[in-house]
């Protein structure tokens, strides 16, 4: 076949070529139609709060619809996201990692805070000073047998009686705020919640007869997280995320009056700026996008038969903004 004659056919499987694809491959969304923000109640959850607030989200990303989800616990959270209905969570690293271990395929966007996190005594319990003297029908209130507070303790539990389970049957699931409500009507004998519930049963009466801290150390109470898949596919969106909640920890840092206003402005002024900041800055309070403690509670875990495996080194859990920091 001569190239003339040839020529018509090849303009014409070149048209339809181009009519069949795009001059070039679209661009990756930078964020998605709709994102569902999940966390709970208390200070743990400033960092996110803060990024609530000042709505730098929205602003960056005025094609997405944002949804802001105040639920109990890390189990509802993990729940909500395995059924794709949470695209971001926050919460305790005992969920976390059982998550993680289950292949819901989470990933650390960035650890908030490190916090210890107190067992109280009602006021008419004195005789209960220590974990010894926490009687066999005490009923003890947390988020869930799951949470960081329950890890902590039995933890705790396996050191001093060499029984990390002597206390599940104590253990009570009630999210914070109904907690400090069930304390007040002497509903449970003890409470071990996170600040500033910690703190307002303290100011009640109360005493601490146990702090995380003793359990694993110093140890990251909250984090944010994805899945891996939601990362990859919007890393644009993921890593503003980061971003923001690293100004917002600056801020808890070195402007804890301007955070303290946002965090009140969140309550609609029911809560005092004084109050917020009293808290914010605290003893056993402190901003940290570090993960602490994650491979410490992991071994713990697999141990007593929480989870099936470990991650090798921390890595296995971060996303690439983290740079492998962290224990």
């Amino acid at each position: 076949m001569s190239l003339r004659r040839l020529l018509p056919t090849v303009l014409a499987l070149a048209g339809l070529a181009l009519l069949a694809s795009p001059l070039r491959a679209p661009a990756a969304s930078d964020a998605p139609q709709s994102v569902t923000i999940a966390y709970q109640p208390g200070i743990g959850y400033s960092t996110l709060i803060i990024v609530r607030q000042l709505g730098l989200l929205e602003k960056r990303f005025p094609g997405t619809r944002f949804d802001w989800k105040v639920l109990t616990n890390g189990d509802a959270i993990r729940d909500g996201i395995i059924a794709g209905q949470i695209q971001i969570g926050a919460g305790g690293n005992g969920p976390f990692l059982i998550g993680w271990d289950r292949g819901v395929g989470y990933k650390l966007i960035a650890p908030m805070n490190v916090m210890n996190l107190w067992m109280v005594a009602r006021a008419d319990e004195p005789n209960i000073k220590s974990l010894k003297d926490i009687p066999p029908n005490a009923k003890i209130g947390m988020p869930s047998p799951d949470a960081v507070q329950a890890i902590s303790l039995r933890k705790a539990a396996e050191d001093q009686f060499g029984d990390p389970h002597k206390f599940d049957n104590n253990i009570v699931a009630i999210q914070h705020p109904l907690g400090v409500q069930a304390m007040a009507a002497k509903q449970l004998e003890l409470h071990m919640s996170s600040p500033p519930f910690q703190q307002q049963e303290v100011e009640a009466g109360g005493h601490v007869v146990f702090r995380s801290f003793v359990a694993f150390g110093r140890s990251t109470f909250n984090s944010v997280y994805t899945t891996e898949i939601f990362a990859k596919q919007y890393p644009t969106f993921v890593r503003y995320l980061y971003a923001q909640l690293h100004d917002a920890t600056s801020m808890l840092k070195s402007n804890p009056d301007q955070a303290a206003e946002l965090l009140s402005r969140d309550t609609d002024g029911k809560t005092s700026a004084a109050k917020f900041k009293g808290w914010i800055t605290a003893r056993d309070v402190s901003w940290d996008m570090t993960p602490h403690a994650f491979l410490r509670t992991a071994a713990f875990m697999k141990e007593i038969g929480m989870l099936n495996k470990v991650p090798a080194n921390i890595r296995e859990l971060e996303l690439p903004m983290l740079k492998g920091a962290g224990d």
